[in-house]
This record gives structure tokens, C-alpha cells and sequence, in this order.
């Protein structure tokens, strides 16, 4: 069984996989399980753990989970992402950035003074919703921007100014590339194409960027290096965007913890539902492989959760 943990409000990314037809198979011996039920488990079984959307989380949930994931693993459990060790966005971040692979730093909003080098853009530290401004060239622009994200909601502490760093080709093309690591496996996702510097979507599907998606996903041309950001960020499981700057050096967007799968197969178009398709499979192949097997219910797994809990 593989069981993987994350929170009831974002559940969806790994559950609309498996309602779809893509995902059938792995309904049998994948559980979807938010942090916020795990204390009604009388037991957890044997099998496999993915502790997922570790950057929503507090540092005392954190805390606590630790020591379950600690425990997990010393009863013979295949142990996915400790929520502790992993490095969330804005530590992989200043790492990436302090051993020399990203050109570019990010700041916590409420940091003071004026560390950064414009242009910059605001963005949640823990969301996955991207820029939440344009991009900002002065100091005024910056507390402009600021005060309208908090007095929309937001809080100070919980934003990040990141320098922009220009990754567009010399055509003005934007790309975004996306792979998974599930375990050992590091498995290409997709290459999103953009003439916007903010890049959620794909906008251009031109033949020439099928061809490009194609190569990309079949050769795997990055794996070595993205196998090391993974273990630097000591992340197991999750999905690392980037793009390459123009000598061609990987800059790291985010890794995200809980990462959307896939959609259904009719959201696709149908000149590239065979990407996705695709991908879907080596998806299967690759979370069959951390399935560690376990019995689907069983007395004998991991002791009373609540006394776990609170030991």
C-alpha cells in the first residue's frame, strides 16, 4: 500500500488522478490521507508513506509528524519526504542560491531594508498560485504592491519578493520545464511555452514545441542534475519546475511537495494527449516501484497513532 499524507483542502491534486481513467490502476494500492484524519487511525499499517504539501505546514505540525515519520520508518515503512528535512521554498531557495546553481534570491517580505535587485516580484510563500503582482522595478512599487495583498488578506510574513531572472530565449520565448521524482525514478513531465514571463500555462503549441515537449520527455536530458537539486532539497517525492538561463544552467523555480498529477484525458487537447498520456504511464511505473506491499488493513502496523501523536 502506498499511503500519502496531505491536506484536506488540497487532496485533489492526487485524487482527480485517480477518479480519471489514467489513474485507474492505482486506485487499489494508493490511499489518499489528509494530516487532518490521522488522528481518528487506530493504527497505521505497513507500506509505503509520501508526506506530501510539506510547504502549507506549520513548523509545530511539522514537528509532530517528524516523529511519526521517524517512527514509521524504524517499524520497516519506505519513508517519502520527512516533513522536517525538507527543504520548503524559501530554504531551497537561499541554498540554491548560496552554493552558485540560481542566479536569482528571494526575500520574505517583511525582511528589512532593501536586499534585492529589481525587478522583483511578490509571490506566497506557501502557495502555488505564482506572481501576485507584475513585475516591480523601485521601492515604491514594492510597498505599493504590498499594501494591496495585505489589505486583501494577506499576511506580510507569509510573502516573498523574488528577483526576476530572465530566462526567455532570444525570440522572447519563455520556458517552463517540470519533472517528478518519485523515489529513485526522476520522470519528465511536461515543457509549458510562453511569451509571458509568468508561466502557468501553456500558450504556444507550435509543431516545432511538440517536438521539443517530445525530446524533453523521452530523453530525459536534465535527469543527472535534477536527481542532485532533489537530494540537496532531500525531497523524495514532488514535482521540481524550472528553466535554463541563457548559458544554458538550471534555475530552480520551486519543488512542489503535493504537486498536480494530471487532469482528465479529455482537458488535453487531443494533439498532445499522447504527451500526457504518456507521462501517465511512467507515472504508474514509478509509484509501483516505492509500493513497499503491506497488508491493506492489519493490528500489526505502526502502534496506537494517538499515543504516537503525543509521545
Amino acid at each position: 500500500m502506498i499511503w500519502y499524507l496531505v491536506t484536506a483542502a488540497h487532496a485533489y491534486t492526487v485524487s482527480e488522478h485517480l477518479r480519471g481513467d489514467w489513474g485507474a490502476a492505482l486506485r487499489k494500492p494508493m490511499v489518499v490521507m489528509p494530516y487532518e484524519l490521522l488522528t481518528r487511525m487506530p493504527v497505521l499499517p505497513q507500506g509505503s508513506y509520501i508526506f506530501s504539501d510539506l510547504e502549507r505546514l506549520d513548523a509545530m505540525p511539522r514537528k509532530v509528524l517528524g516523529k511519526l515519520w521517524n517512527g514509521l520508518q524504524a517499524n520497516g515503512c519506505r519513508m517519502l519526504n520527512h516533513p522536517e528535512r525538507s527543504l520548503r521554498r524559501l530554504e531551497l531557495l537561499d541554498a540554491l542560491h548560496a552554493d552558485g546553481s540560481n542566479r536569482f534570491r528571494a526575500f520574505r517580505a517583511d525582511t528589512p531594508g532593501e536586499p534585492w535587485r529589481y525587478p522583483v516580484f511578490l509571490r506566497q510563500e506557501k502557495e502555488h498560485s505564482g506572481a501576485r503582482s507584475p513585475l516591480l522595478h523601485d521601492l515604491q512599487s514594492v510597498r505599493e504592491a504590498m499594501l494591496q495583498l495585505v489589505l486583501a488578506g494577506h499576511a506580510l510574513a507569509d510573502l516573498l519578493v523574488v528577483e526576476m531572472c530572465d530566462t526567455s530565449d532570444p525570440d522572447g520565448i519563455y520556458r517552463k520545464y517540470s519533472a517528478f521524482r518519485i523515489g529513485d525514478h526522476i520522470v519528465p513531465r511536461h515543457v509549458l511555452f510562453s511569451r509571458k514571463w509568468m508561466l502557468k500555462d501553456m500558450d504556444l503549441l507550435e509543431p516545432t514545441h511538440r517536438a521539443e515537449t517530445r525530446d524533453y520527455c523521452q530523453n530525459n536530458p536534465h535527469e543527472t542534475e535534477l536527481r542532485r537539486l532533489f537530494t540537496r532539497a532531500q525531497i523524495d517525492y514532488g514535482r521540481i519546475d524550472y528553466a535554463l538561463d541563457r548559458d544554458g544552467r538550471i534555475q530552480v523555480w520551486e519543488i512542489n511537495t503535493n504537486p498536480q498529477i494530471m487532469r482528465a484525458p479529455q482537458a488535453y487537447p487531443e494533439g498532445v494527449r499522447h504527451f500526457h498520456q504518456a507521462f501517465a504511464e511512467r507515472y504508474l511505473e514509478a509509484m509501483r516501484s516505492i509500493d513497499s506491499g503491506g497488508e491493506e488493513s492489519t493490528d500489526a502496523g505502526w502502534p496506537c497513532l494517538a499515543q504516537a501523536l503525543v509521545a
